[in-house]
């Protein structure tokens, strides 16, 4: 499993994206500004970061131990969507319960679970 690919949480992803364009929009803030601001969010970011960051993050998760995996999916899935969009997601109404529902969505999937134990392993090496 690819750090690009998320499965199904790219749709919740979507519906993010497009409600934070149409909050931007209603913003208030001048066209040049607006402008600006996207200029900088479309700038690519660099995955060798974000793969640093959970290589971090999941180096004393134990494989094994199932609770352990459990206790870093959260950990994973939060830099994962702070990276894509930025810190200030963390404000948006929707995170916490977006955060919750992805990672419900993996522990109620054993395909889920397998392809986030491959990432795990992946990025222990």
């Amino acid at each position: 499993m690819s750090i690009e690919k998320l499965g199904q949480a790219s749709g919740l992803i979507a519906a993010l994206r497009a409600q934070m364009g149409q909050r931007a929009d209603k913003t208030g803030k001048p066209e040049a500004t607006r402008a600006e601001t996207s200029r900088a969010e479309a700038q690519p970011r660099d995955p060798k970061v974000l793969r640093k960051q959970l290589a971090e993050l999941v180096r004393p998760v134990a494989l094994d131990d199932p609770e352990a995996v459990k206790a870093v999916r959260p950990q994973v899935f939060r830099a994962i969507l702070l990276w894509e969009f930025g810190s200030e997601l963390r404000n948006h109404p929707d995170w916490q319960p977006m955060l919750e529902s992805i990672t419900g969505n993996l522990e109620t999937n054993a395909g889920h679970q397998s392809q986030f134990l491959k990432l795990l392993a992946e990025l222990k090496r």
